[in-house]
């Protein structure tokens, strides 16, 4: 059962989402101007003042107060301390909630150094559900653990996976999770090393030094140097388990960073209402295992 804590939520929103089962929950959407929107069991949805409707004219009336007083309470009111993260683009609550963030970019130069005058918030629900990995580990990891890449488009559960995936091989494997936004941490994971709100280049370097994994698991591979980070460490020997944003294998081959012979299994994943759903599994010369 999930944990959420909501608590960051001003009143007006959170009272609503209490009297709803949050374990289909996935999203809550905050645009000014706009009805606030939630993902309820792959549903669009619009959040009211008692419970969810297909009546905007029901719906919670969203504006710039409401938006900026929810980033307020998860930067836990201090936006000048969550000032790395909001410059990339998102804030992470104390309960490991990430609230996606649109608004004003302020520049130095060729530089951001923050967002300010917020129009918008994308408040991703984490959740655990454990067995999530199940199909994946009977389709991929049969014969032992495999450097694998976890690829769909956002929203299939790349992230529910990759937590179950650490609670189980944290069982028997020493575990180093990367997790940049602070996302992947849970009580459930106590058996793994967690390097949290690091960029991939210091946390692997760190990392495989200093705690000797034998698996890294990391979200989101995005550009040539987090794929240049999974080279060095699939050199040193170690064991690599990450995701990344895609709609098929061939979405990663035709990406420039791409590098060949990293990964031995690339896992692609479908949208069938639950986390774990697996399209394909192919070998690292995109064969498909069957």
């Amino acid at each position: 059962m999930d944990k959420l804590d909501f608590t960051f939520l001003p009143e007006s929103v959170s009272a609503p989402l209490s009297c709803i089962g949050t374990e289909k929950l996935y999203e809550i959407r905050m645009r000014a101007g706009a009805p606030v929107v939630v993902n309820h069991d792959n549903k669009r949805l619009f959040l009211g003042r008692e419970r969810l409707t297909t009546d905007a004219g029901r719906a919670i009336f969203c504006d710039r107060e409401l938006i900026e007083e929810t980033l307020f309470r998860a930067a836990d009111y201090s936006l000048y301390a969550a000032n790395e993260s909001l410059k990339s683009g998102f804030v992470t609550t104390r309960g490991g909630v990430r609230v996606g963030v649109c608004g004003e970019c302020v520049f130095d130069g060729k530089n951001i150094i923050t967002i300010k005058n917020f129009t918008s918030l994308c408040i991703r629900i984490p959740h655990f559900i454990e067995g999530a990995a199940n199909e994946l580990i009977r389709r991929a990891f049969a014969d032992g653990v495999k450097n694998t890449l976890i690829v769909s488009a956002p929203g299939y559960g790349k992230t529910t996976i990759l937590k179950d995936l650490c609670r189980v091989f944290a069982e028997n494997y020493n575990v180093l999770v990367i997790d940049e936004r602070g996302e992947l941490e849970d009580e459930r994971l106590a058996k793994a090393d967690i390097v949290k709100f690091s960029d991939k280049l210091y946390a692997f370097q760190y990392g495989i030094r200093s705690l000797a994994p034998q698996i890294v698991m990391t979200d989101e591979l995005s550009g040539k140097e987090d794929w240049e980070c999974v080279r060095r460490a699939v050199n040193n020997g170690v064991k690599i388990i990450a995701t990344a944003h895609g709609d098929g294998a061939e979405s990663i081959q035709n990406r420039p960073e791409f590098l060949s012979g990293l990964f031995e299994r690339y896992v692609v994943l479908r949208s069938q209402g639950r986390a774990g759903c697996v399209e394909a599994v192919y070998d690292g010369d995109f064969y498909e295992c069957r």
